[in-house]
């Protein structure tokens, strides 16, 4: 293989197809080799699906690389390290949002994945986990099973966040109450509440007066229920979707929750006056 034209010193570049297709020409086997002796560090994945995905990461969405690609005598190690980045990557999405999840939730001693401090501190954590490129998680030296690595790296954020939690809540008077009120709604699913009408008549009301409710949403809170309601979205998945974090995505569904839920009441104590279908 030809050594290709050293650039700029440190500054990135990318693989383009033709070196990505030369790569593999000379080196399928040996990256083939390297990811069956890495991949039982990396559980939960599979060699079979972890190394199709390696090929078309290098063919098709392209690597960057910093110093450019080496010559021959070099190629090998600088296969070792892009897989590795790989595999921690990988591995990385395969198990946050179990065990970030579960850490937290233990440490506070929760059983609420939707409590609002386990969504504020998971989302400091990933913050961190994925900072410049994954650093934290690239310093990973492959002697023992990523997991470990992975916990025991969540463990120590779980500590630091705690701890400036703690230290922005001293801060915060303002919105005390406010704070209070969405770790605390009145009703967690306000579905459930109408399920749990005192009878039939008022489930009936309760009922009819949602799509009235509902309609007096803004289009991202209205998609915020459809997801979670209709869909059955994960709170990680409707942050994707919404463009915010799992955090922001939890506080704005339990607002609109309370709010459902506050007016379907307040209509029922009235008696179904003022807007009632049908009236």
């Amino acid at each position: 293989m030809k050594a290709t034209r050293e650039p700029e010193i440190n500054k990135p570049v990318r693989l383009d197809r033709n070196q990505a297709g030369d790569i593999l020409k000379l080196y399928r086997d040996f990256i083939d080799k390297s990811i069956k002796r890495k991949i039982a560090l990396y559980e939960p994945l599979d060699f079979k699906t972890t190394y199709k995905k390696f090929i078309r990461r290098l063919q098709g969405e392209g690597v960057e690389v910093t110093g450019g690609i080496p010559a021959d005598g070099k190629m090998e190690m600088f296969l070792e390290g892009l897989i590795k980045d790989f595999l921690i990557e990988t591995a990385y999405y395969a198990l946050a949002d179990k065990y970030i999840q579960r850490i937290i939730m233990n440490k506070l001693g929760s059983s609420d994945a939707g409590d609002i401090r386990v969504l504020e501190i998971g989302d400091m954590i990933r913050e961190k986990l994925e900072k410049d490129g994954f650093k934290k998680l690239k310093a990973f030296q492959e002697k023992a099973k990523f997991k470990t690595f992975l916990v025991t790296a969540v463990t120590h954020l779980f500590i630091d966040s705690w701890r400036q939690r703690g230290r922005i809540e001293k801060n915060v008077t303002k919105y005390g109450s406010e704070l209070v009120a969405l770790s605390d709604p009145p009703v967690d699913d306000p579905l459930e509440k109408l399920i749990e009408s005192e009878d039939e008549d008022s489930r009936s009301k309760a009922a009819a007066f949602l799509p009235q409710v509902l309609e007096q949403l803004d289009y991202k809170e209205k998609l915020a229920i459809k997801l979670k309601y209709e869909q059955d979205m994960k709170l990680s998945a409707i942050a994707r979707t919404l463009g915010c974090t799992r955090f922001k995505a939890g506080i704005l569904i339990k607002q609109i929750e309370w709010r459902i839920s506050r007016e379907i009441s307040g209509k029922l104590k009235q008696g179904g006056h003022h807007g009632t279908p049908g009236r």
